[in-house]
C-alpha cells in the first residue's frame, strides 16, 4: 500500500533537509601544549557537570547569505568538556569520573559565531565565554570562581564553512589556553593538596606521557569508556 504524504509529512522533511549547516568544532590533543598549569603536582580531577546558559541553544550563529542557523555535530557541553579533559590531561593531571582532589565545573555562556558584510568583505567573530567554578573534590569549597573569554577574528568569503569551523575552533583553544595559563587557577589547585594515593598514580601517568610511553589521547578514551552511562548528577555526587 503507498504510504500517503501529508502537508505535516512534507514540512517535517523539509525542515530535516533545510539550510543549516553543522560544523565538526573541537579542541585536538594535537593542539594543546603544557603551561603554567603543568608546573603544579598532578591531580585527579572530576569535570563537570558542564552547563549550557547559552540564550540560543539550537546554534552557534546564522549563515550571512540567508541567516540560516549554523550548528555544530556534536552538543555544545560536549565539545566543551573534551576541551577541559584534553587541558588538563596535556598538562600532566588524571581526569576522574568521581572522588577526585579538585572539581572543575562550568557554564557556557556564549558559543557563537558573529558575522558582519557579504562576499569577500564578510568579517566573522568567533566567540566563547566559560564561567569556570573549582572546588574542592571533598569538602566542596569554592577555590576559583572566573569568567574566560577566547575569541577569533577573520576575514574571508561569505560561504566559507572552513573559516566558520577554524574561528570557532581557534577562539575555543584561545579559551583553554588562557585557563591553562592562568596563575589564579594555579595556586587554586595548589591550595589542594592530592591524597597520597591519587599523587603517587598521577605522577606516574604524567611520567609515562612524558616519556611517550602512552598519549595522552589514550587516556582520554579511557576515560570516555569509564564514564559512559554516569549522569552529571550522578558523577557530581
Amino acid at each position: 500500500m503507498n504510504a500517503r504524504i501529508t502537508p505535516l509529512t512534507l514540512f517535517a522533511v523539509l525542515v530535516t533537509l533545510g539550510g543549516c549547516t553543522s560544523l565538526d568544532i573541537g579542541y585536538p590533543e594535537t593542539v594543546a601544549n603544557r603551561a603554567r598549569l603543568a608546573s603544579v603536582t598532578p591531580r585527579h580531577v572530576v569535570v563537570g557537570p558542564i552547563t549550557d546558559r547559552r540564550i540560543d541553544q539550537t546554534r552557534i550563529g546564522a549563515k550571512p547569505q540567508n541567516g540560516d542557523g549554523i550548528k555544530t555535530r556534536r552538543p555544545v557541553v560536549e565539545i566543551v568538556r573534551e576541551a577541559f579533559v584534553v587541558e588538563l590531561t596535556k598538562n600532566g593531571h588524571v581526569v576522574v569520573p568521581a572522588e577526585g582532589d579538585i572539581r572543575v565545573a562550568a557554564d557556557v555562556e556564549e558559543f557563537w559565531l558573529d558575522a558582519a558584510g557579504h562576499d569577500g568583505a564578510t568579517q566573522y567573530v568567533g566567540r566563547v565565554a566559560l564561567a569556570l567554578v573549582v572546588t574542592d573534590g571533598r569538602g566542596g569549597t569554592t577555590l576559583l570562581t572566573r569568567r574566560y573569554v577566547g575569541t577569533k577574528r577573520v576575514q574571508a568569503e561569505a560561504d566559507s564553512k572552513d573559516t566558520w569551523r577554524d574561528a570557532m575552533n581557534i577562539a575555543l583553544a584561545r579559551v583553554m589556553r588562557d585557563i591553562a595559563t592562568d596563575p589564579d587557577l594555579v595556586a587554586a589547585l595548589a591550595r589542594r593538596p592530592p591524597s597520597a594515593r591519587h599523587s603517587a598514580d598521577a605522577i606516574r601517568r604524567r611520567s609515562l606521557v612524558e616519556q611517550g610511553a602512552v598519549e595522552p589521547l589514550v587516556l582520554i578514551r579511557g576515560l570516555e569508556t569509564t564514564m559512559r552511562g554516569v549522569s552529571p548528577s550522578r558523577a557530581h555526587g
